[in-house]
């Protein structure tokens, strides 16, 4: 018999924004709401610097197209990330040491001295970042583990991580 795979890896606070950005972008939601918030901001921009577009009024409602735009692309960019790192700094949990032990009936994650066993049905799919695999997660409420592919010893166990997935018939997008 095979030794499970093990994977072991401390969080650091960009592991966490780069979790929260791969969720975003596999969100249908979230894509959406950039591509209207895209083309609303090239529309007023649009409006803006050919007035002769369009009513008199359209700039007031431009303008504040732009506000909104810029805003979220701000929030997006500086203010998530800045609430993640201070989030983290604050917090030891978040800094602890995780391991993930799979077996054929769940996955077992522990984090310092909590442990916690995730049985494969309740998995949804699995998220791969370029720097990152995010795992989704469904019981009572959703959960959304990491592990860095930088935990990875080799590109074999990165493989057998994977495969695991691939077996009990979890995506792997």
């Amino acid at each position: 018999m095979e030794a499970p795979l093990i994977i072991r890896f401390k969080p650091d606070k960009q592991d966490y924004v780069r979790a929260s950005r791969t969720l975003a972008s596999k969100s249908p939601t979230f894509v959406i709401l950039a591509a209207v918030i895209g083309l609303m901001m090239i529309g007023a921009v649009v409006v803006l610097v050919v007035p002769s577009v369009g009513d008199a009024s359209w700039a007031n409602i431009a303008l504040v197209a732009l506000f909104v735009g810029v805003f979220y692309v701000l929030y997006y960019f500086l203010i998530i990330p800045w609430q993640l790192a201070r989030t983290f700094k604050s917090n030891d949990y978040l800094q602890t040491e995780r391991i993930f032990r799979f077996s054929d009936a769940h996955i077992t994650m522990n984090v310092g001295n909590r442990s916690s066993d995730l049985p494969w049905e309740n998995f949804e799919k699995v998220i791969e970042g370029p720097e990152l695999y995010l795992l989704i997660y469904r019981s009572d409420e959703r959960v959304y583990p990491f592990i860095p592919k930088r935990a990875f010893e080799d590109e074999a166990a990165e493989l057998a991580f994977r495969q695991n997935f691939v077996a009990k018939s979890i995506p792997v997008q």
